[in-house]
């Protein structure tokens, strides 16, 4: 049956059917609807365009199909788009009247125009079905709209995403496209929206950033293979279509889990990115049960070690943190508290030397002489 409708510009219908035109006796077409006083010129001229199918119905029942547009071209071709580009169909049209022929390789067809103008076009046909060898005729009637030559998006847009659950690798988040998605999203069928995230410490996500794609205008996703007790900036995105400037959402900052209970201590290396040819800014998150006497990164030149140690190189940020004021020196560039307790704190790590590679990573130190150091870390070269 479907392909029976796409022979005759795809219309979907449910069950199988022989469409035909009704002719007089003489075998002459007949004029089935009124003539509302439009010439078939201006209805030539009218129907130019692409329409999108709003409503179908076939005796009286509604079956208006997900998606579908018709193209009516000056040459008096058209193109039927059911928004599967495998099954695209042409077909041939002319108006006399308020009579519409559409015909395609196999198969001719008349349709009634009942209103047309600029931006509406309400027409209807007649189908005959043979039923144990008796023809039973029935009624397809169909309303489309005009899409307009420069697209409007309205109010679309894309909500901020929400954190549904969290554990200490993985964030769930959720966010779905707004506005009036019934009135403006129809024009825009390849449209695409997902999620963008990097790590706080790396500031606003961007396209380019770690990505998600969603397959329709919800979004629910478990971004996995995250740090534990780290922050991360998460933005949700529109694409009205594949060449156009993404809609990004407002960016929410949302920690994992610390990856233990709350009476462990443990220590994350975040992230490092060289600022000039003698700095590196290195950020780090921890959660302490009992307070550490040094708590920061080490490091040394990677061709001395990649894992280094007490014995290499000590940023400590308590030396530049003044615990009864609260003060910090020029070298600490944030410190903050984390909702679940823990802390972050990135620092600048200065005179170093130009284009060397510095291997770091972070530790805590503590007064029963205990130290832990994080299980990642990372090589960076100064520029």
């Amino acid at each position: 049956m479907k392909n029976i409708l796409k022979a005759l510009c795809a219309f979907t219908l449910v069950f199988a059917l022989a469409a035909c035109t009704e002719k007089d006796n003489n075998g002459q077409t007949q004029n089935n609807g009124n003539n509302n006083g439009n010439g078939g010129s201006n209805y030539s001229s009218l129907i130019l365009g692409t329409w999108r199918v709003d409503q179908m119905s076939v005796d009286g029942q509604d079956m208006t199909p997900e998606y579908m547009t018709l193209s009516f071209y000056e040459n008096g071709s058209g193109l039927m788009d059911d928004g599967d580009a495998s099954h695209h169909n042409d077909f041939r049209w002319a108006i006399s009247g308020n009579n519409t022929t559409v015909s395609t390789d196999n198969h001719e067809f008349l349709f009634i125009i009942d209103e047309l103008d600029a931006t509406g076009c309400r027409f209807h046909t007649t189908y005959v079905e043979f039923v144990e060898g008796q023809a039973v005729n029935g009624d397809i009637r169909f309303f489309m709209t005009k899409i307009p030559t420069q697209l409007d998006p309205g109010d679309l847009g894309i909500g901020t995403p929400e954190l549904r659950e969290r554990t200490d690798h993985s964030m769930t988040l959720t966010s779905h496209v707004t506005g009036s998605v019934d009135q403006y999203l129809w024009q825009f069928p390849n449209y695409t929206c997902g999620l963008i995230w990097c790590p706080a410490s790396n500031g606003t996500p961007t396209m380019n950033s770690s990505s998600y794609t969603a397959d329709g205008d919800n979004i629910y996703y478990v971004i996995d293979g995250l740090n534990a007790g780290t922050n991360y900036n998460v933005a949700a995105w529109l694409k009205l279509t594949p060449d156009s400037e993404p809609i990004i959402s407002e960016v929410r900052t949302y920690t994992t889990e610390n990856g233990g209970s709350n009476d462990t201590n443990w220590i994350n290396f975040i992230d490092a990115l060289p600022l000039s040819s003698t700095s590196i800014l290195v950020t780090v998150t921890a959660y302490f049960d009992s307070d550490p006497i040094a708590v920061g990164v080490v490091y040394d030149n990677a061709n001395v070690t990649e894992e280094p140690t007490l014995s290499n190189y000590i940023y400590n940020a308590l030396a530049h943190l003044n615990m009864e004021t609260g003060q910090y020196d020029e070298t600490i560039q944030q410190l903050q508290v984390n909702p679940d307790g823990s802390r972050t704190v990135s620092a600048l790590l200065t005179s170093l030397q130009a284009g060397t590679s510095y291997a770091i990573r972070a530790f805590a130190q503590f007064s029963n002489g205990s130290v832990i150091y994080s299980t990642s870390g990372a090589i960076v070269t100064t520029d």
